[in-house]
């Protein structure tokens, strides 16, 4: 039992040696995931490549020695908030002052969001190594904002879109790759002012002018929402107007188009009539001379056709057949006037005496032969 003990009493201190030297000759370094290192070793002094987040193990140990650094986001800021150093780094009662291009005091605070250029790593940890936002980032800092600030009036800058345009102009400025904290190796994520300070008197004389410049601005509101009611009431005249004057025109052509379309129908009417009228009086007229012409045929044959007959009559022993055939009509035509012969006057008499006539008249015949 004694030499087991012995044994594990050596086996300890082996061990305990092993162990020793372990640590002795090696080095075990853990970079971070927000971080970068710079390895400096004995023979080479720093090395050029920076080291990247991971384990890393040196033998012998004591030869190497690994300087980490913060890559993330920090805050830097310059104000009189006590709370701020929870979560920022900078100064207490750092709010910077300034003066305006008037000379009034404007006291600035504001914060700067930053981080370490990993390319200038190897540089940093040469020249500044700690204390970047106190060495680079403050100095850079208060010059560019008392160039912008200095540039403009207390009360531009104060609110409003002076206020904006201020810090529009520093964080340019700053985030400029070729700006000077850029070339120094921290470049700036953002800049923000949280508010400037005034003179308490002057304050006061800005709110109101403000105030003023408010009430002007509400009256030519006013104004112009009064202009644009009347432009728009005489724009809703003007075209109730115009569109009466084209009802006007369109009421007026119309009436100009129904009242030629009536005269146009009229003369129509008036010419129809007139045709109707024309050729029923040349219908007439020729019906009239087809009726002359029916009627000077209709005698033409009725003469030829006594013609004829007298002539058949124009033969010896014709006058004769006249005188008889006149006696005859003589002798029909005194059957009815019994009784009204003169006294002493018979009929035998009556009708020598017409033959008497008729011979007197017609010769001896009462008809002459047709030149036979």
């Amino acid at each position: 039992m004694t030499k087991i003990r012995i044994y594990a009493v050596i086996g300890a201190v082996l061990s305990a040696i092993l162990l020793a030297l372990f640590f002795i000759l090696f080095e075990v370094v853990r970079v971070e995931g927000n971080q970068m290192a710079v390895h400096e070793t004995w023979g080479e002094g720093v090395l050029v490549d920076p080291l990247f987040p991971k384990t890393y193990f040196y033998f012998p140990g004591f030869m190497h020695t690994v300087h980490k650094y913060d890559m993330s986001s920090q805050v830097y800021v310059m104000n009189d908030l006590p709370s701020r150093k929870e979560f920022a780094q900078g100064r207490e009662n750092d709010a910077y002052t300034v003066q305006s291009r008037e000379g009034q005091d404007l006291t600035i605070s504001l914060n700067v969001r930053w981080r370490l250029d990993p390319e200038k790593l190897i540089h940093l940890h040469k020249t500044i190594r700690r204390d970047f936002e106190e060495k680079i980032l403050r100095p850079v800092l208060l010059r560019e904002v008392k160039d912008a600030a200095t540039m403009q009036e207390a009360i531009v800058a104060y609110s409003g879109p002076g206020l904006v345009e201020l810090q529009s102009d520093i964080e340019l400025r700053l985030t400029d790759i070729d700006g000077e904290v850029r070339r120094q190796g921290i470049i700036v994520e953002n800049f923000v002012i949280e508010k400037i300070a005034l003179d308490p008197e002057y304050r006061d004389q800005i709110k109101a002018r403000q105030v003023a410049v408010q009430k002007e601005m509400r009256a030519k509101q006013e104004t112009l929402a009064a202009l644009e009611e009347a432009n728009r009431a005489e724009a809703d005249a003007q075209a109730d107007f115009k569109r009466a004057v084209v009802e006007a025109e369109r009421d007026k052509a119309v009436g100009v188009l129904g009242s030629k379309m009536q005269a146009e129908q009229e003369v129509l009417a008036a010419e129809a009539a007139k045709k109707k009228q024309v050729l029923a009086a040349e219908a007439e007229k020729e019906a009239g001379l087809l009726r002359a012409d029916a009627i000077v045929a209709i005698g033409q044959a009725e003469a030829n056709a006594k013609k004829v007959q007298l002539q058949a009559y124009a033969v010896e022993g014709a006058d004769n057949f006249v005188k008889i055939e006149i006696a005859k009509a003589i002798a029909e035509a005194n059957q009815g006037v019994k009784g009204y012969i003169p006294e002493g006057m018979t009929i035998n008499v009556v009708t020598d005496r017409i033959i008497s006539a008729i011979d007197r008249i017609a010769g001896p015949s009462g008809l002459k032969p047709s030149g036979n």
